[in-house]
């Protein structure tokens, strides 16, 4: 959640600058897969949290090692 800023920046700054326009074919697809992903990270944000306070730590020390 805290590169959210980043990327709208990032959009922001390819509009201005002409890399990319709003009337793109590809900027409906581009919308699309930003929500998707969002969408994703929140539920694999919240599994993981809800994971960890079940669950002693060993779990989650046996993910952030892989």
């Amino acid at each position: 959640l805290m590169v959210v800023p980043l990327i709208f920046g990032k959009i922001a700054k390819d509009v201005l600058s002409g890399d990319i326009s709003m009337e793109s074919q590809n900027f409906t697809a581009l919308s699309i897969g930003f929500v998707a992903a969002f969408i994703a990270g929140l539920f694999a944000c919240t599994w993981m949290i809800t994971l960890v306070k079940k669950s002693k730590l060993s779990y989650f020390a046996i993910y952030c090692a892989i």
